[in-house]
């Protein structure tokens, strides 16, 4: 009875020990979109515009969208959907170009991360811009980091 009870026991924790083993969190890059794709919106970098420096907010809801942010474009976003994040980021030269990549969600901590890619030009225009993301609608206590790149 012993041995059954010991062998049992052995069995059980190379079974448990097992899983421990697995390396299955890996990092989840969740899809995004802009004003641009969903509402043909055009040059939201220098057309669109919200009272903030070099910082981001995330807008939940069309009452804070029409109240916080001003442009060309201003349409019905789906707030069921996604949430936006906007932001502004000074620059010393022009840009030819803003990239974004995937929002990546860190799977042992489960924040969320993105990083903003400004590909600056030689012109001597020192712009103030407006990024943004439409992103998959987020919990109220969901953290995200956003990280931006120049490049020259």
């Amino acid at each position: 009875m012993k041995k059954i009870l010991v062998l049992a026991c052995f069995v059980l924790v190379f079974l448990s020990c097992n899983s421990c083993d697995d390396d299955s969190c890996a990092p989840v890059t969740l899809s995004i979109t802009s004003l641009e794709e969903e509402y043909s919106c055009v040059n939201t970098p220098y057309q669109m515009d919200i009272d903030v420096s070099d910082e981001f907010i995330i807008i939940r809801s069309q009452a804070d969208f029409d109240a916080l942010v001003t442009g060309s474009c201003m349409p019905q976003i789906d707030f069921i959907t996604y949430d936006l994040l906007i932001g502004k980021k000074a620059l010393t030269n022009g840009v030819e170009s803003i990239n974004y990549d995937g929002l990546v969600k860190d799977c042992e901590n489960g924040q969320l991360s993105l990083t903003v890619t400004f590909v600056k030009n030689d012109t001597d225009e020192a712009p103030n811009l407006t990024y943004h993301a439409l992103v998959p609608k987020l919990e109220l206590d969901d953290i995200i980091n956003v990280s931006i790149v120049t490049l020259n």
